[in-house]
Order: C-alpha cells, then structure tokens, then sequence
C-alpha cells in the first residue's frame, strides 16, 4: 500500500502531468475523442518516461523498492486510477479505451525511456499509421476503441497487454 501511495504521489506532483491533464480537457472540449487521444498518450509517455530522465529519478525509486514485478504492478495501478478519472471527465463513453491508450503509451514510454521518441511514435502511429490502415486493418489497430468500442476493444486490450508485458519484462531486466 505504501508503494502505490508513493507512486501517486509521484504522480500528482509532477507539473507536466498537471499540463497534460488541463490541456487535454480544454481540446476535449474543441476536438473530437480521437483528437482527444494526444493528450492521453503524452500523459501516459510522460508518466513512464520522466523517471529516466534528466536526474535519474528511477535509480532513486529502485533504491527505495529493489523489487522490479511489485513497483511496475504499483506503478500500473496508479496510472490506471488516475486516468480513469480523467478518462471519464473528457469522454464519458470512451473512458475504458483512453485508459487503455495511457496505458499502452506508458508502456512504450518505459521501454524506450525517452519522453520524446516515445511520443512522437505514438503520435505518428496514432494519427498517421493508423488512418491510413483503417479501411482494411480497421479492428487490429490500437486506435478503433475510441471510434467503435465494440470493433477495436479487443484490439486495444491486445495491443495494451502485449506493450505492458513487454515494458515489464523490460524493467525487470534492465540497469536503471
């Protein structure tokens, strides 16, 4: 339980997740959820890749919690009960799949461990790649969840499974 309180913690105290959340529920307003889904993917990048950067903080954290599979479970586990909400305040109806787009771009985000990069291949995925591979791959895209739930919420959890399996295997064996 300490675990998870210091992970939220860690969460609602950096600034640029505090920016992420304001500007994503302001574009909520003037875009539609697909749009949306930019800001949810910065904000799950920013939460997995921020601890690698600049001063380390990662090495920090591993110090104080060396198990690698309990701190990404709480690690998890937050991120998940902080975007819920604001899943839910910005799209009602897409809450579950902004949630699993968090996710997933928490994922990508540990596993390359540069907010930046990370970023910007999920946002070349998600709106380049992904649109021009709809009309024919439609339910295997990561993306469909936001557009019809029932078409692409296999896929989302699919592709969200398989990213965060990934970054926890990742985690687990890497140096900090």
């Amino acid at each position: 339980m300490k675990l998870a309180r210091a992970e939220l913690r860690k969460l609602l105290t950096l600034p640029s997740l505090r920016l992420t959340v304001l500007l994503t529920i302001a574009a909520s307003l003037v875009c539609p959820v697909q749009y949306t889904q930019a800001g949810f993917v910065v904000f799950g990048v920013l939460t997995a890749a921020s601890e690698h950067q600049g001063g380390d903080q990662i090495r920090a954290t591993l110090l104080a919690m060396p198990r690698r599979w309990p701190l990404f479970a709480a690690k998890l586990l937050t991120l998940t009960a902080v975007t819920a909400p604001f899943a839910a305040v910005v799209a009602v109806t897409s809450a579950v799949p902004l949630t699993l787009t968090t996710l997933l771009a928490a994922a990508v985000g540990g596993l390359i461990r540069r907010a930046e990069a990370a970023a910007v291949l999920l946002l070349i995925v998600y709106f380049v790649a992904c649109p021009l591979l709809r009309a024919r791959f439609a339910p295997f895209l990561p993306d469909t969840a936001t557009l019809e739930e029932s078409r692409g919420g296999v896929a989302a959890v699919v592709w969200t499974l398989t990213a965060v399996v990934l970054a926890g295997c990742a985690f687990h064996r890497r140096d900090a």
